[in-house]
C-alpha cells in the first residue's frame, strides 16, 4: 500500500503524523507493532499493548472537517466487517466509538496541526484485536473488549489495517450527506436517554437526531439542543452505552 510507515514500536501514531506532517504526503498512514503513549478524546489517555492495532492517516485541508470523525467510525465499522465471513453487529456510540456485543472495540481521535494556509487532519485509530480479559480488568476498561474476546476470532492486524486505511479514505472523500443515513443507521444513542457530561455538569436528555454537521441533536424539558463530540462526552444514563 502506498504511503505507508510501518514502525517497530512509536509514542503515538497521531504524535508521530504531527512531528512529521510538513513532509509527508497527504494520505499517508502510519503503524506500529505497539504504542507506547497514545491518547484519546478529552485528554485520557489510551493503553495498550501488542494486542491493539494503532494507526494514524494523514488528510491536507480535507473537506468538511466538522463531521471528519463520525465518517471515520462509520469507515472502521465497514472495515472490520469485512474481516469476517459472518460479521457481528457492529454500531456507534455517538460521535465514533465502535461497539461490538455492547463493548467498546475501537477509539478515534482526530487532531489538527494548522501550517501555514493548509489545515492538517490526522486521524487516530485504535483497535482492541487480539487482548484478553486480564488486560481489560489490569487497565480499569470494563466497558472494552478485543475482537478475539468477543468472536473468537482474530483479525489479521496488517489485513486490518489495510482495510480500515481503504475505507477511511473513501468515506473522507464524500461529503457526509452521502454517508449521513448509514451513520445514523450504525448509532446506538438515537432515540435513547442520555447523560451529556461537560466541564460544567450532567445533564440528561433524550439524543433525537444528528445534525447535518454530525452534531448530536438532543432534547429535554427546555427544548431541543445541538452538543458537540469536542465539548461533550456522551453515555447512556446508567453507564457506558
Amino acid at each position: 500500500m502506498e504511503n505507508t510507515i510501518i514502525l517497530d514500536e512509536v509514542d503515538s501514531t497521531n504524535s508521530y503524523l504531527k512531528r512529521r506532517c510538513a513532509e509527508l504526503p497527504d494520505g499517508c498512514a502510519v503503524t506500529a507493532r505497539i504504542q507506547t503513549a497514545g491518547r484519546g478524546r478529552r485528554g485520557h489517555s489510551w493503553a495498550a499493548n501488542e494486542g491493539m492495532l494503532p494507526l494514524s492517516v494523514l488528510f491536507k485541508n480535507p473537506p468538511e472537517r466538522e463531521n471528519l470523525t463520525a465518517r471515520t467510525g462509520l469507515a472502521v465499522c465497514e472495515a472490520i466487517g469485512e474481516m469476517y465471513e459472518n460479521p457481528p453487529e457492529i454500531v456507534l456510540k455517538w460521535p465514533n466509538d465502535v461497539i461490538v456485543n455492547s463493548h467498546k472495540v475501537c477509539g478515534i481521535l482526530c487532531e489538527s496541526v494548522f501550517i501555514g494556509d493548509c489545515t492538517n487532519i490526522i486521524v487516530g485509530i485504535g483497535v482492541n484485536v487480539g487482548q484478553d480479559e486480564e488486560f481489560f480488568r489490569a487497565t480499569e476498561l470494563p466497558h472494552a473488549a478485543s475482537l478475539l474476546m468477543l468472536t473468537g476470532i482474530q483479525p489479521e492486524r496488517e489485513k486490518l489495517f489495510s482495510a480500515i486505511v481503504e475505507h477511511v479514505k473513501n468515506r473522507v472523500a464524500m461529503p457526509f450527506s452521502e454517508c449521513y443515513g448509514e451513520y445514523k443507521a450504525r448509532l446506538l444513542n438515537l432515540n435513547k436517554k442520555v447523560k451529556i457530561i461537560s466541564t460544567s455538569g450532567e445533564r440528561i436528555a433524550v439524543a433525537v437526531d444528528v445534525a447535518p454537521n454530525g452534531f448530536l441533536v438532543c432534547r429535554d424539558e427546555n427544548g431541543e439542543f445541538e452538543v458537540s463530540s469536542g465539548e461533550v462526552s456522551v453515555r447512556g444514563i446508567d453507564g457506558y452505552l
